[in-house]
C-alpha cells in the first residue's frame, strides 16, 4: 500500500488531507465543543466521523501534547483537552483556511457527541443480561437521590437492546411524557 493511501485510509470525501489541518481542527474543536473535549471523543469525531486518517489523528494529537499547544487535564474517567492561551488568536486565523463544510461537520458532530454523553449520565439507562435468554433494560430519570421516575422493559436481543437505548438516548423525554401521559 502506498503512503497516500495510508494517509487517506477511513477519510471520506471532503475529509482533512494534511497533518497541518488535523493539528488546527484539533484546536478549533477545543476551542468550540460546548463542554470540555476528551481524546476519546476528538477521535470519535475526527477518525469515526471520517475526517481524519486515526493514525494521523493519533500524531498530530501526540505532537499537540508534546509542544503543549493542548493540555490534557486528567479527571476521574478521562483526559479532558484545553488549549494553550497563547494560541486562541492564531488558531481562530488558521482555521479560516479549513474546509468550512469539515469544520461545520465536526463542530456539529461533537456537539452532538457530547449531548448524547450527557444524556447517558444524565438519563441512566442499564442493562442486565437474564440467564435464559434476553434483557432488562432499565431507564431512569433523575439522578441517585432525586430519582423521578425508572422503566424496566424487557427485549429479547441485543440489537433490541441497542436500538432502544440509542433511541432514548436521543429523546429521553419522549419515554417518560408517554408514561406520564398515561397515567394523568
Amino acid at each position: 500500500m502506498d503512503d497516500e493511501k495510508l494517509f487517506s485510509a477511513g477519510v471520506s470525501c471532503g475529509g482533512l488531507n494534511s497533518r497541518e489541518q488535523i493539528r488546527v481542527m484539533l484546536c478549533e474543536l477545543v476551542r468550540h465543543a460546548p463542554e470540555p473535549l476528551t481524546i476519546e471523543q476528538a477521535e470519535l469525531v475526527l477518525a469515526q466521523e471520517g475526517l481524519a486518517n486515526y493514525f494521523e489523528f493519533r500524531q498530530a494529537l501526540d505532537a499537540l501534547l508534546e509542544e503543549g499547544k493542548l493540555i490534557a487535564s486528567k479527571t476521574k474517567t478521562a483526559s479532558s483537552l484545553s488549549l494553550a492561551a497563547n494560541l486562541y488568536q492564531p488558531v481562530e486565523e488558521l482555521a479560516k483556511d479549513l474546509p468550512a463544510s469539515a469544520l461545520s461537520r465536526a463542530l456539529l458532530a461533537a456537539t452532538r457527541l457530547q449531548e448524547m454523553q450527557r444524556a447517558e449520565r444524565d438519563q441512566m439507562c442499564s442493562v442486565a443480561a437474564l440467564r435464559d435468554g434476553g434483557f432488562y433494560v432499565t431507564f431512569r430519570q433523575g439522578d441517585g437521590s432525586n430519582m423521578l421516575m425508572s422503566v424496566t422493559v424487557f427485549l429479547a436481543t441485543r440489537e433490541q437492546v441497542d436500538e432502544t437505548k440509542a433511541k432514548f438516548l436521543a429523546d429521553p423525554s419522549q419515554l417518560f411524557g408517554a408514561v406520564l401521559t398515561a397515567l394523568v
